[in-house]
């Protein structure tokens, strides 16, 4: 698998459509896929860039529990919905959507930065550089934006990424 991440903005029907899964792994990766192709009220793909995003808005590691809240919640921090190995699927409800898109919007991105410098490329599985930076933060301005448009919805949010 490609290990490639989105988001999902999720309106109250949608919301309760995944919750009702809980517990179903199989059945929460088909209403995942019916949402993928229908309209949700908003998406943002982020292709790998995710797992720096994660490690660089945390303490350097790839984990739901790693930092602190709520940056930390932004990619992996939220409410873990799929057990298996094949997904992994973290869920913000509205509260926590908000919450995240003020942290980002006040976030300095000198520590991000200082975070990424720091990786370790052997243990991140890529290259540490300047295009990799790039690409990191054209994306972490893409996933705000995401969180501020579903902030100021009311929309709660999925983060979906194949393993």
């Amino acid at each position: 698998m490609a290990c490639r991440g989105y988001f999902l903005a999720l309106d109250e029907p949608r919301i309760a459509l995944v919750l009702a899964q809980d517990g179903d792994d199989e059945g929460l990766i088909e209403v995942i896929k019916e949402l993928d192709m229908t309209d949700v009220p908003d998406e943002c793909g982020v292709d790998k860039a995710w797992d720096g995003i994660h490690r660089c808005l945390t303490e350097g590691r790839l984990g739901g529990e790693d930092g602190t809240y709520p940056l930390n919640a932004v990619v992996l921090g939220g409410l873990p919905l799929y057990q298996g190995d094949d997904y992994v699927v973290s869920y913000n409800t509205p509260a926590e959507v908000r919450e995240v898109a003020a942290a980002l919007t006040e976030l300095d991105l000198e520590p991000f930065t200082a975070k990424y410098w720091a990786l370790d490329p052997d243990e991140y599985g890529a290259v540490v550089d300047q295009g990799e930076l790039a690409y990191l933060t054209r994306y972490l301005r893409e996933i705000t934006a995401f969180y501020q448009r579903a902030a100021k919805s009311g929309w709660a949010s999925l983060f979906v990424a194949d393993q």
